[in-house]
């Protein structure tokens, strides 16, 4: 599980949590089923939570992989400069 999947999981968990305290004891079904307009609401917030949740999971996805190819440009770099640093000792035997 990466970072922003534990940080959701964590929001879920709490808001759940409530849901456990604030909601009677009947069953979430019962309480859908008692008003359509209300289950609709739900399942469109609900629908707009998985949604960003999604996107948010995404996005981290690109940011991790914008940072490798920093990461990777950066090392490339540090190789091709030392790659073309020449080193005095080698050359100094080569002339003797």
């Amino acid at each position: 599980m990466n970072p922003v999947e534990r940080v959701l999981y964590d929001e879920i968990t709490r808001l759940l949590d409530r849901l456990a305290v604030s909601v009677p004891d009947t069953s979430f079904d019962a309480i859908r089923a008692a008003n359509p307009t209300l289950r609709a609401r739900l399942e469109e917030a609900e629908a707009t939570l998985a949604a960003q949740r999604a996107g948010l999971l995404e996005g981290y996805g690109r940011w991790r992989r914008a940072l490798e190819d920093v990461e990777n440009l950066w090392a490339l770099a540090a190789w091709r400069s030392a790659a073309t640093e020449e080193p005095a000792e080698p050359a100094s035997a080569l002339a003797a």
